[in-house]
């Protein structure tokens, strides 16, 4: 790829690192009903990058060569939800690997209003530049657990161990639970928990998920449980497992043609259950996030034991098919 020019406001970065999310993988499969019939787009919002060109105005704070981490998601910038920070929710959106250039090639372009919102952040010196990118989904799980308050000594459950289920039930053990488990009908999976230190695994092919739900519990059910598994019988089936006066998230939708769970509703009447979900994270959760992966060895090393590949940009088409075959867990693209 030929060195870009830098054509209006914004900045043009030289790709570091790029990691690929699942949402990639469905738009490569499936397409996306922000991209158009017949428009391309170079996908990857997992982003770490480097300064390469820059117009005046941010110049001062961003001179070439800093390395910057780089939050998906841009607000219109007008409505009640940016006006309040929150642009994960604003409906107007524009996101890169969407509506805009993403980060799976060498060099990509950040529009100004980017930096304006607070999008581009800086990295710190000697930050690892391999595995940064994976910011970007550490802080959709920071910010989904601060949504169901989190909190030392809570037992938690996680339907789904791939690799977003895996890091919500890593972020969960590192800020206190006092155990973990999660289910996964895939063995590989759960071996990658065993690895990285959750404490119960669980193949809903082979046990009883409910029954052994209130074994490990002793009969009190568990503090939160965290649906990343898109199924609509495991939605329902989260409000049977959770204890009274808990929390359940749904993090994962569901796809648009699935049959909506019919759950009961006096389990979050009698129980007095909080149901909620998230999706994405806003900027403060980015930077929030940020700031752990500097600063926790342990939780980044952790992290980093869930990649299953670091491939180049030439090697990308090839993993990109053992993830769209479940072989891989988590692949990072290293540019150079």
């Amino acid at each position: 790829m030929s060195e870009p020019k830098l054509c209006e406001e914004g900045a043009v970065i030289r790709v570091v690192s790029a990691a690929v999310c699942a949402t990639d993988v469905k738009i490569y499969k499936h397409g996306h009903f922000k991209i158009k019939d017949g428009e391309s787009r170079i996908l990857g919002h997992e982003i770490f990058g480097e300064i390469y060109e820059i117009s005046d105005g941010f110049s001062d704070r961003f001179p070439a060569g800093t390395k910057v981490f780089v939050a998906p998601n841009i607000g219109c910038g007008k409505c009640n939800y940016c006006l309040v920070g929150k642009y994960n929710l604003c409906p107007d959106y524009d996101a890169f690997g969407i509506t805009l250039d993403g980060a799976l090639a060498e060099y990509m372009f950040i529009p100004a209003r980017a930096f304006e919102q607070g999008n581009v952040m800086k990295v710190k010196e000697n930050e690892d530049e391999v595995f940064t990118p994976l910011v970007e989904p550490l802080s959709t799980c920071v910010y989904n657990l601060n949504n169901i308050s989190i909190k030392p000594g809570d037992k938690v459950l996680v339907f789904g161990a791939g690799f977003m289920g895996s890091l919500n039930a890593l972020v969960a053990k590192h800020m206190g639970a006092s155990f973990v488990a999660v289910v996964d009908p895939k063995r590989e999976r759960l071996e990658k928990a065993k690895e990285i230190g959750i404490h119960y695994r669980l193949d809903p092919s082979v046990e009883d998920i409910k029954k052994v739900s209130w074994e490990i519990t002793e009969g009190q059910g568990f503090d939160v449980v965290i649906v990343t598994a898109p199924l609509p019988e495991v939605q329902a089936l989260s409000l049977e497992i959770v204890a009274k006066l808990g929390r359940v998230s749904f993090f994962a939708g569901l796809p648009k043609k699935s049959n909506f769970p019919s759950i009961n509703t006096n389990l979050i009447h009698y129980n007095q259950l909080v149901l909620t979900g998230t999706t994405g994270a806003d900027v403060e959760y980015y930077r929030r996030a940020l700031e752990m992966f500097h600063h926790r060895d342990d939780l980044r090393e952790d992290i980093k034991k869930l990649v299953t590949s670091v491939v180049t940009l030439e090697e990308l088409p090839e993993a990109f098919e053992r993830l769209t075959q479940g072989i891989e867990l988590k692949v990072v693209v290293k540019t150079e």
